[in-house]
């Protein structure tokens, strides 16, 4: 019987202009193929832009940001950081990053409005992710430290 309710939602799809395509588009979407969220490219944080400075090293920027996902041969002065999010529910989103270089030295950057660091891990992990609330610092005592001025034991001074 089921064979049967599949065969005919078939040919009730194929005789509309379409195929199964359009039979499955009445369908209930949990029916549906699971379709996960679709990340590429480098992740780039508010905070991560909020600390490039002007004249940084090309090596500098990179270990802040990583390698980028992209290198031009055609312009090897200018770097770009893209990150593009399909995501299963809502706007695709495509952001960039672009830093210019001169001498090896980074000479100015543009930036899309990049989000902060507890809305890129929603983005990639879901909007289930409990906002992590820094820890206020612990009131343990301070730890001596060793009194400088005096000579380490057997280092000779009679």
């Amino acid at each position: 019987m089921l064979l049967a309710g599949c065969e005919s939602m078939y040919s009730v799809g194929s005789s509309v202009k379409g195929g199964f395509g359009s039979a499955a588009s009445w369908a209930p979407t949990f029916l549906g193929p699971y379709r996960p969220d679709m990340h590429q490219g480098n992740i780039v944080t508010k905070e991560m832009v909020e600390q490039l400075r002007i004249g940084m090293t090309r090596d500098q920027t990179r270990f802040m940001l990583g390698t980028p996902l992209m290198t031009s041969e055609f312009r090897k002065d200018r770097v770009d950081y893209i990150y593009y999010l399909n995501p299963l529910k809502g706007p695709v989103q495509i952001r960039r990053l672009t830093m210019y270089f001169k001498d090896n030295r980074l000479d100015r950057f543009i930036s899309d409005p990049m989000p902060p660091d507890y809305e890129a891990d929603a983005l990639i992990l879901g909007s289930k992710v409990k906002k992590r609330v820094p820890r206020p610092p612990s009131s343990q005592p301070d730890i001596p430290m060793p009194d400088v001025s005096t000579p380490a034991p057997g280092s000779g001074t009679n």
